[in-house]
């Protein structure tokens, strides 16, 4: 096993050394692509189980009716074991939101603003039983799920997550192509030498260490030096954004487990460059020596 990878001294240094060698540069450049691509898929999937965590049990109240009708339908709810609490949002804080969609126009227009008030659900509350009940009793009221409005968003979300997934393997496959053809161009221009090795009783196998020793060497350096690039950028963008590193519900935009599997992807790529090397270097030696 090791003489595959490690051939001996003299055997390595037969072939010359090349000072332009485009594998680093394709797996680096892969390798900073992949990081950039899963970086945000990650981000995008932790934010999804936050949100997703953080409106399981959340509802709003809205009453378009009088302020009586209010009064009954947040006495109803605070009456319900079913709910946890109940908080109802001040007005000033509804025309402060309005003002920032309609600007000064906002006050002159003083249009009517429904009740809103922000209700918490214990574990295992049955939500729509409640909604019911509330709107047969208030039928101005209405109670809905947060769950329920967000649920385009985090479907728009987790497609945004299919496509990171589906780039990286885009990526993956780009690489073992490139990797394929820098492989056949090493045994290329080193033909000759391999010829005369084989000439005097060199194995194939021989063969493959030297060349595939050299193409191994290039993808980790390669992969090593796209995910210190990537690194950087990524800490670049987020340290200046505070609250895009704080993640949408107070947590880490990358998780330690989403952190762990971007830390494992160069050398992912590094593994993956070497046995598609490996494996092009074998038939081409076996078609050709």
């Amino acid at each position: 096993m090791r003489h595959w990878f490690m051939p001996p001294p003299a055997m390595r240094r037969l072939l010359p050394e090349q000072r332009r060698r485009s594998a680093p540069w394709i797996v680096g450049l892969m390798t900073f692509v992949s990081l950039i691509v899963g970086a945000a898929g990650v981000a995008v999937i932790a934010g999804v189980s936050d949100l997703r965590a953080d409106a399981a049990n959340r509802w709003s109240l809205q009453v378009t009716g009088t302020p009586s009708d209010a009064l009954r339908a947040q006495a109803l709810l605070r009456g319900d074991p079913a709910v946890a609490s109940l908080t109802p949002v001040p007005e000033a804080d509804l025309r402060r939101t309005l003002r920032q969609w309609l600007g000064p126009a906002a006050d002159a227009l003083d249009l009517p603003l429904p009740s809103l008030a922000d209700v918490t659900l214990r574990d295992g509350a049955a939500g729509a039983a409640l909604a019911t009940r509330v709107e047969s009793v208030v039928p101005s009221a209405r109670l809905t799920s947060y769950g329920a409005e967000l649920r385009p968003l985090l479907a728009t979300l987790q497609g945004l997550a299919a496509l990171a997934a589906g780039l990286l393997l885009v990526l993956a496959g780009a690489l073992a192509a490139a990797v394929t053809l820098a492989a056949r161009s090493s045994l290329d221009t080193n033909r000759a030498t391999l010829e005369v090795l084989h000439g005097v009783g060199a194995t194939d196998q021989q063969l493959l260490a030297i060349v595939q020793r050299r193409i191994a060497l290039d993808a980790l350096i390669g992969s090593l030096a796209g995910a210190a690039a990537a690194t950087l950028i990524l800490l670049l963008a987020l340290i200046p954004a505070r609250g895009l590193l704080a993640g949408w519900s107070g947590g880490a935009a990358l998780p330690l487990g989403g952190i762990a599997l971007l830390a494992l992807l160069p050398l992912a790529q590094a593994l993956l460059a070497t046995a598609v090397a490996r494996r092009a270097l074998r038939q081409s030696l076996a078609g050709t020596l």
